[in-house]
């Protein structure tokens, strides 16, 4: 499972960094012009460094890549490091934000930066930046010399600086112990203590690079969470309504997320201290020291909830009309237009907000959902007493092929285990006291699940979250626009990267419950079929008239990347109640549409898992078994095979493939199955997977064990599973 994908900032246009500098260039007439440029960077003349800073930021940032690798290629990035060194305030400012702006844009410059002893470079400023700023905040005599233009530029250098470094360790791994190196964090955690008299950008920038530095850094997280008072000043940062009288309460809201943020990232440390010192006393952590973490954990999540109540279609359709009624001519000479892109940058800003808000709630809910001690009790009492959704039976007995199951699946559905012991044993004479007995234990078994649903996180992301999450899945009309004008694919790019990420989301949700605590779902059939009908409402909108729609149509990428998503959701909703979801015939064909079109690999493994989930469901669903089975035998087994033994074929298909296999030999497991004999037994599937024996095989040779080894090791074993099915269901009926 593991947590969500990090989220990036993106570079927005008019950055905090850049200040305008009349006349700087936006052009260049000649290659010849460059090196004019760049001279000018090391000018006697203070004005002709600002100016030449502040050009080399703008043709940097340009849409013209020729005048970009013309400026690489002259050595730009050495000529602006070196210029970050220099004495007047305008030069640094105008040099640290091009340096930021290229690296955000620009990985391979990024790359060229982290190079150029940039860390050296800043560390430098640190000292001078420090006073300035305890100058600023205090107003004493520091702060009152550097002026109102002064004050500007420390501040917008500091974010600058912050901004930089944290887009390094985000795009170039080898960074991050260069700035732990740098040892940053007392100076960026002070932004904290003054919260409610800085910028609300600027702390939102410190944030940003606590976040990003924390993130699976153990060095940094120890230092931080040793660093004086820093986890209370981040608390109480958290427990704040208001940050101050002229902050907003949207920058309220970004600057509590963003310290929520950074404490959720050092609580496996603090838990591993006070595990430690409750070692030291021969103790367990106390249920007061756990409960700080815990309340801590709800109080983000709260924070969470609030930000991403956020209507996405009345977003995008603004958007929309923004992007639209933006002229092509140059915005400097158009202030209205310029007020326009403005406010869509801001729109994106929150946009971005709000991924990382779902990214936090993704990770909050995968590390602190119900604890796997509690999970695996309650689980094991209800199989003791409750009938799985699906009402199948036992595999053990497949015999060998139990033991050859492939471990590193992670689509397996292990709900069913211990049923047919469960119906085997009952005792001859149960009667209905031993049916009180039982039905007293269910009753218990559902209350402990109940409450343990309640005291834990998964009971705040119920109610607070996921109906969040699920209004922020839903596609928007802003998709349709990825053809149209730059600004309008842009628009677009940023709804369906909403969509994605609320399902990723909603995705980590429902896989914390499968592993830890699937009998939930079978107490609450009426969320599981919403959600099923909710999923199914995306994936229809995504798919729409796609049979006849142009494959290379520009939407259609931001369509599939979205659905899936979506299709991955309902591959992780159906495994969890063994595929008793409400699946019409209609949407079953649909499902067959997706793995038909799917346009890769990983979207049809998807769509095969949820389609051989739903064909466990019994009794009464023969129809829908027979029309799966045969799907997945003829069209994605079968046919994939032929289409590897043809000359030029390739390995591509193993993953769907050994995903149908795996599925079809729990389907048809047990000859007890309502749908056994009249779809294994009389569409004669036996002759045809016997026939697939020699072609698995030589599917397996055609991947490199060196290259691809958990792709072969998987075909082997699915290979392997396939020959000690054959020789079950060969005798099983004997």
């Amino acid at each position: 499972m593991g947590k969500a994908q990090k989220r990036t900032f993106k570079s927005r246009t008019n950055p905090l960094g850049t200040a305008t500098v009349p006349g700087a260039a936006t052009a260049v007439e000649s290659k010849d012009d460059v090196p004019v440029l760049l001279k000018k960077l090391s000018s006697i003349d203070a004005s002709d460094r600002v100016w030449a800073a502040a050009s080399a930021s703008n043709l940097l940032m340009s849409d013209d890549e020729a005048v970009r690798r013309m400026l690489l290629s002259n050595n730009v990035i050495s000529a602006l490091v070196e210029r970050l060194s220099d004495s007047v305030p305008d030069v640094v400012v105008q040099v640290s934000g091009a340096l930021y702006n290229l690296a955000a844009v620009d990985h391979g410059a990024a790359v060229e930066i982290s190079r150029r002893n940039i860390y050296g470079a800043i560390q430098s400023l640190i000292p001078r930046l420090a006073t300035s700023i305890d100058g600023i905040i205090k107003n004493n005599e520091e702060g009152q010399r550097l002026g109102d233009d002064g004050r500007k530029m420390v501040l917008l250098t500091t974010d600058n600086m912050l901004s930089l470094l944290r887009v390094l360790c985000e795009t170039v791994p080898a960074s991050v112990k260069q700035v732990n190196d740098m040892a940053l964090i007392p100076f960026v955690i002070s932004f904290f203590k003054v919260a409610d008299r800085l910028p609300p950008s600027l702390v939102q920038t410190a944030g940003q690079f606590l976040h990003t530095l924390t993130d699976e850094n153990t060095a940094a997280k120890r230092t931080l969470f040793g660093h004086g008072d820093a986890v209370n000043v981040l608390c109480n940062v958290v427990k704040a309504q208001q940050l101050g009288a002229e902050t907003s309460a949207d920058d309220t809201a970004v600057v509590r997320m963003l310290a929520g943020a950074v404490l959720m990232n050092l609580k496996d440390v603090a838990i591993e201290q006070l595990e430690t010192e409750a070692d030291k006393r021969g103790a367990d952590v106390s249920a007061e020291d756990a409960q700080v973490w815990d309340t801590m954990t709800r109080a983000v999540l709260e924070i969470v909830s609030g930000f991403i109540s956020f209507d996405p279609h009345e977003a995008a359709a603004r958007a929309l009309h923004l992007a639209e009624t933006i002229p092509v001519a140059d915005i400097i000479a158009a202030p209205e237009a310029s007020k326009q892109e403005m406010e869509l940058d801001r729109l994106g800003a929150r946009m971005d907000y709000i991924q990382m808000a779902l990214e936090l709630a993704a990770n909050i809910f995968t590390d602190e959902g119900a604890s796997a001690e509690d999970a695996e009790k309650t689980e094991s009492e209800l199989e003791d007493t409750v009938e799985p959704a699906d009402g199948n039976g036992s595999d053990d007995d497949m015999g060998e092929n139990e033991d050859e199951e492939d471990d590193d699946a992670e689509h397996e559905d292990d709900g069913d285990e211990g049923e047919a012991e469960h119906e085997d044993g009952r005792d001859a004479d149960f009667d209905a006291d031993d049916m009180n007995d039982v039905l007293c234990d269910e009753g218990a078994a559902k209350k402990e699940t109940e409450e343990a649903v309640r005291q834990s996180v998964l009971g705040v992301f119920i109610d607070a979250i996921v109906p969040a999450l699920l209004r922020l899945a839903e596609p928007t009309e802003a998709m349709k626009c990825a053809a149209e004008s730059a600004r309008l694919a842009s628009v677009a790019e940023d709804f369906a990267a909403l969509s994605e990420r609320a399902l990723g989301c909603f995705n980590n949700f429902l896989l914390v419950i499968e592993e830890s605590l699937k009998p939930w779902f079978r107490m609450h059939a009426d969320r599981v079929d919403a959600w099923w009908r909710f999923l199914i409402g995306v994936a229809e909108r995504l798919v729409g008239s796609d049979a006849n729609a142009d494959p290379a149509a520009a939407d259609r990428r931001l369509r599939y990347m979205v659905l899936d998503r979506a299709i991955g959701c309902m591959w992780t909703l159906a495994r969890g109640v063994g595929g008793e979801v409400p699946a019409t015939p209609d949407q079953i064909e649909g499902l067959i549409f997706v793995c038909s079109t799917a346009p890769d690999h990983a979207l049809r493994v998807k769509a095969v898992g949820v389609l051989g989930n739903i064909a466990r469901r019994q009794p009464g669903h023969v129809d829908a078994n027979r029309r799966i089975g045969l799907f997945l035998v003829d069209h994605v087994i079968t046919a994939s095979l032929q289409a590897a033994a043809q000359p030029g074929g390739t390995c591509a298909a193993v993953e769907p493939v050994a995903e149908a296999l795996d599925l079809l030999f729990d389907i048809y497991g047990d000859m007890a199955y309502d749908y056994d004999e009249p779809v294994f037994v009389r569409e004669k599937l036996l002759p045809r997977l016997r026939q697939m024996l020699a072609p698995m095989r030589s599917l397996c040779k055609t991947v490199d064990r060196r290259k691809h080894r958990s792709l072969r090791d998987r075909c082997d074993l699915a290979t392997q599973n396939l020959r000690a099915f054959i020789e079950y269901k060969a005798t099983e009926r004997k």
